[in-house]
């Protein structure tokens, strides 16, 4: 099994790394496709441009971003239906990159995206107890994720915040639960993924995590006005209502959105209809995290649930975010290796499979059946890691037999 594992990841790496090289190999700013490289890197470029010059106070406009882009990459880009909707965070992150040309940036963005992405597969597998016992085999899967890839192929910043998740969860981990807030609330500059987790410690009463996470997003907020100034965060705020209302506006492709919303996108573009999805997808998904967290604290199948939790019910998920499935992949795989039945099981297998492959060829099938394989693979995810949790207490508590303390630590 380990062995045709590490054949098929090698397969996958080979081929990704030869179609990006192909791809991008051609001279300038255009690949051989006839797009721009590395596309949505440049609303990043242009957010630390705007910032590093002075003109903090037109972040939100842009007419601004627009003239930025032709000053400084091509005379004749025209940024269409674009709409600002990141926090000044993010343009404080930038900045210095922006002092270089486009390309250059956007490679140097890449390099750290790369390094983050390393930083939180180290962090992940410091929790487990068998998965880095396997350096080799960890290392051509991590390599060879097709998420990683659209990732680094945009030039998005989801590596961000896959780290700020990981570093969370090895501070639980650790049992230093106010720094494991801190960590997720500073996911705050993607308020759509820290509702579920919020909503979470607050039923559960996992006060010092609600704590750590509410100063943890207070913090940024802070910082945030003190960058852009109160006016343009007003402007922030209005995009953030507005495309809570109508994320489409950003998500031009149903197929490429990847949450319980997207899949049903795909099918119908009822506005009522999606809402009431966002709101189910929700709350059945803290609900499920719930089961978990009330009985454990084997930092594994919660963060595995609560990762889950988060990017299912988010009304905005794109491919590039499916890097936060590295969290549930992750620490399910290591609790599947810590107990045979696990191993043996046929959903747990298809949830791995499902979400390891939803970016490629997720977004295919998507594309042909208009079936979202990845959602599949994190509601699949989510129900087995609260019925196995339920069904581990009832062995305790029945003292049935010998049990491997995967999940009842």
């Amino acid at each position: 099994m380990v062995r045709r594992i590490r054949a098929l990841c090698l397969v996958i790496l080979v081929i990704a790394v030869s179609i990006h090289a192909w791809d991008l190999s051609r001279p300038g700013l255009v690949d051989r496709t006839g797009r721009l490289k590395v596309p949505d890197f440049l609303q990043f470029y242009t957010y630390g441009a705007l910032l590093r010059e002075g003109h903090a106070a037109a972040l939100y406009d842009a007419t601004a971003h627009a003239e930025v882009a032709r000053r400084r990459v091509d005379p004749h880009l025209a940024l269409s239906n674009f709409r600002p909707n990141y926090s000044p965070i993010i343009a404080l992150v930038m900045a210095p990159l922006s002092a270089a040309t486009f390309l250059q940036a956007a490679l140097l963005w890449s390099g750290i995206s790369a390094l983050l992405y390393g930083i939180s597969m180290w962090l992940l597998v410091r929790c487990t107890e068998n998965v880095g016992k396997d350096t080799l085999t960890v290392a051509l899967a991590a390599a060879s994720w097709p998420a990683l890839f659209v990732l680094l192929r945009y030039g998005q910043i989801s590596s961000l915040t896959l780290a700020l998740v990981s570093l969370s969860a090895f501070f639980h981990h650790r049992r230093a639960d106010v720094a494991a807030g801190l960590a997720l609330g500073a996911i705050v500059y993607k308020p759509n993924l820290l509702v579920a987790p919020l909503l979470l410690f607050m039923i559960q009463r996992e006060w010092r995590m609600a704590l750590g996470a509410v100063l943890g997003a207070s913090l940024e907020l802070a910082l945030d006005v003190a960058l852009a100034g109160p006016g343009a965060m007003s402007e922030y705020v209005g995009v953030l209502v507005t495309l809570a209302a109508r994320p489409e506006l950003v998500q031009i492709y149903a197929v490429e959105s990847h949450s319980l919303r997207g899949f049903v996108r795909i099918v119908t573009g009822d506005t009522a209809v999606l809402q009431i999805v966002v709101a189910a997808a929700l709350i059945s998904g803290v609900w499920a995290a719930m089961a978990v967290w009330r009985r454990t604290t084997d930092v594994r199948p919660r963060y595995a649930s609560l990762a889950l939790a988060m990017t299912i019910s988010s009304p905005h998920l794109l491919t590039y975010d499916l890097v936060l499935l590295a969290v549930p992949l992750v620490f399910m795989a290591d609790s599947a290796l810590s107990d045979r039945a696990l191993g043996a099981h046929t959903g747990w297998r298809w949830a791995l499979a499902l979400m390891f492959l939803g970016a490629w060829p997720g977004t295919l099938i998507a594309k042909i059946y208009g079936v979202q394989m990845s959602t599949i693979g994190m509601a699949l995810g989510l129900w087995l890691l609260a019925d196995y949790s339920t069904r581990r207490l009832r062995n305790v508590a029945g003292a049935s037999s010998s049990i491997n303390p995967i999940i009842i630590s």
